[in-house]
């Protein structure tokens, strides 16, 4: 182990000169090298809670569906009885139809609102730990010219220049930046990108955007290339009307998320090697 191990507990350095050595002991897991660099943070407990939450809401939106399901077969079987009960029924229906669509749109709502604060927060304190060990980082490019205030905060990117507020690009040219890339997930970016972009519209839009900002994220939707599956949608009078994180997103945020945790792991695993 390096003098730029220092950061870590007593135990992991241990289990690591350990691992080095000739011992029959099990090798210890990347992530466990990024949950010792975030001790601060109880990463685990926080993913657990926002998968719980997750999935209550899946099983809310099920339950709803199976209601409006045997809701329509119920009309359908009515459809020769009391005139006045069947409109009743329609009525009834179209409603929960209604009422679906703006659950669906808080479970979206719910979902980015946990998942994008979460993953921002969880790179910023990566970024931050690592600048305290940053004798052992040796940056690759020009992002090195900013101020070093400038340089370790990955809400800043670096073009032309200058330093641009843009998290999302931020992140991965700052990863890029100190050799982390190499490690994380093949399309984090895309991924962060796209949760970042629907994180913004979301908040600052609500569940109804205004027609300008539909077209405005549809055309950014294929201009960056994200898959077609990761945003549903409903539509008034043929046109969108409002966006939803599908629950292939949802889940592909989420494999992010633990692609990352083993990534930094590995990455400072090289480091201390």
């Amino acid at each position: 182990m390096s003098d730029d191990d220092k950061g870590f507990p007593d135990w992991l350095k241990q289990w690591a000169e350990i691992e080095a050595g000739d011992h029959d002991f099990p090798e210890i897991e990347p992530r466990d090298y990024t949950l010792s660099l975030l001790d601060e943070f109880d990463i685990e407990a926080q993913l657990i809670a926002i998968k719980s939450l997750l999935k209550r809401n899946r099983d809310d939106e099920a339950r709803t569906r199976q209601h409006i399901q045997e809701l329509d077969r119920y009309l359908r079987d009515s459809i020769h009885r009391d005139p006045e009960y069947q409109v009743h029924l329609e009525n009834q229906w179209v409603d929960e139809l209604h009422s679906s669509v703006f659950q669906d749109a808080a479970h979206s709502m719910a979902a980015v609102g946990m998942l994008a604060p979460f993953v921002e927060s969880l790179f910023v304190a990566i970024f931050q730990k690592l600048r305290a060990k940053s004798a052992s980082v040796v940056p690759i490019d020009k992002r090195r010219e900013i101020a070093d205030e400038f340089f370790w905060n990955p809400r800043r990117y670096f073009a032309d220049g200058q330093a641009k507020e843009n998290t999302a690009a931020g992140i991965q040219q700052l990863a890029k930046s100190i050799g982390l890339k190499k490690h994380l997930p093949r399309d984090y970016g895309k991924c962060l990108n796209a949760l970042l972009t629907y994180r913004n519209y979301m908040f600052h839009n609500g569940f109804e955007w205004p027609v300008d900002r539909r077209r405005d994220f549809a055309k950014q939707m294929q201009g960056d290339g994200w898959p077609e599956d990761w945003f549903k949608t409903s539509k008034s009078g043929g046109e969108v009307w409002i966006f939803y994180m599908s629950d292939v997103f949802i889940r592909h945020c989420i494999e992010v998320i633990e692609g990352v945790l083993d990534g930094v792991g590995a990455y400072l695993k090289e480091q201390n090697a």
